[in-house]
């Protein structure tokens, strides 16, 4: 009888190499040291946030990197990220602990600065740094060049600033419109799995989704795919169109939200209101698909009993009004975002770090050009570079 010999090692598949794209874009940007910046980071700690430190070595190092506290917190995560990048990393665990170092930190870069007449860039997520700088360090703004932005939420904190600095970003470039096509994805299988955890199953089951933008219609249209039925509410009437023309229930208003097991807040502001809570049946699942704890109105669940149901998700015990009837509300991942539940899965990486190039381009462009302050997008260009890059090596693979 003939058998196959087994190989002496074993091959990936061809499509499973990943390229450098990182390394490759700064090549391609023929970046070079600059000597008259120094450089911040507040972002997520996570594997692919580590590739682009390492691909931005000795042409952009960061005087601190700092965590986000709900995403990078623990002390894991701490420790994984000081074995590589010594005490330059900081992991607060609250959110005043989170301020109090940024002031510090930000304090220390901008001596720096002036003492060796550099000016400071920071990359950051979430309009953290923005704030700080204008309540804090009004009158040392002239030491920064500017901040660099990934999200729509820290995009709408600085507009609500009178910015004195140029913030740059690429919050609603056309590359972050397909990742949070795929980002919904994943928010919807993780719901899915979650509820799987208790037993149970969401296809066949109703799903109410605040906010119709990105994120919203990438978990309605995954949740879809999972047999759930999704409805979408926005008070955007071009969205609900969209979503209708779509073959979604869409509305500018809520309608029968008793009648659902999942209400998703995707709406960048408090969607998922007292009122909202109210009006849901025993045991829905609540779930936030934004960035930072705005979306569900955390503060009336905590004035209620609860449980630990799951290590994600705690039940409230909400009274039953006059009715007799108690109802447990069920709160995922404390109000944060789904997709950063342990485990969760995530992004493609080859789709995270197209996003990722976009903040190396950004940042190019603000360590190069001079910009007024106010906001400014990405511009065409800066996204068919990354783009163009990514294709080739992807058709290379």
């Amino acid at each position: 009888m003939n058998t196959l010999q087994k190989p002496p090692f074993q091959a990936a598949p061809a499509y499973a190499r990943r390229a450098d794209y990182l390394p490759a874009l700064v090549r391609r940007l023929n970046l070079g040291r600059s000597d008259a910046h120094r450089y911040l980071l507040v972002a997520h700690l996570f594997d692919d946030t580590m590739r682009m430190i390492d691909a931005l070595a000795g042409v952009m190092d960061f005087d601190a990197i700092v965590g986000i506290p709900y995403s990078s917190g623990s002390d894991a995560t701490r420790l994984k990220w000081q074995d590589r990048y010594g005490e330059r990393v900081h992991c607060p665990k609250t959110e005043d602990a989170f301020k109090s170092v940024l002031v510090d930190l930000l304090a220390k870069s901008l001596l720096a600065c002036r003492a060796s007449r550099q000016k400071l860039v920071i990359q950051e997520v979430g309009g953290y740094v923005v704030e700080v700088l204008h309540e804090t360090f009004a009158d040392q703004l002239d030491l920064v060049e500017g901040v660099v932005e990934i999200t729509k939420q820290g995009v709408w904190r600085a507009a609500q600033i009178d910015l004195k600095i140029p913030v740059l970003h690429c919050a609603d470039s056309e590359l972050k419109r397909l990742e949070a096509a795929r980002c919904g994805e994943t928010i919807a299988r993780c719901l899915d799995g979650l509820m799987r955890d208790l037993g149970n199953s969401l296809a066949g089951r109703r799903a109410a989704v605040f906010g119709a933008g990105w994120i919203g219609f990438g978990v309605a249209k995954g949740l879809r795919r999972l047999d759930v039925i999704p409805s979408l509410i926005d008070i955007n009437p071009l969205k609900v169109a969209e979503a209708r023309l779509s073959g979604f229930d869409a509305s500018l208003v809520s309608g029968d939200l008793g009648a659902c097991d999942l209400v998703v807040g995707a709406a960048g502001r408090l969607s998922v209101t007292q009122k909202v809570l109210r009006q849901l049946r025993n045991g829905c699942l609540v779930a936030s698909a934004s960035s930072r704890r705005i979306e569900i109105d955390v503060d009336f669940l905590e004035a209620h009993p609860s449980y630990e149901l799951h290590p994600s998700i705690r039940a409230f015990q909400l009274n039953g009004e006059g009715t007799g009837q108690d109802r447990q509300i069920c709160l995922v991942n404390d109000g944060y975002p789904v997709n950063f539940v342990p485990g969760s899965g995530s992004v493609a990486d080859e789709i995270v770090e197209l996003i990722l190039g976009e903040l190396i381009v950004l940042m190019a462009d603000l360590t190069t050009y001079t910009y007024e302050p106010g906001i400014h997008r990405l511009d065409t260009e800066g996204e068919a570079a990354c783009t163009q890059l990514w294709i080739e090596q992807r058709d290379e693979m």
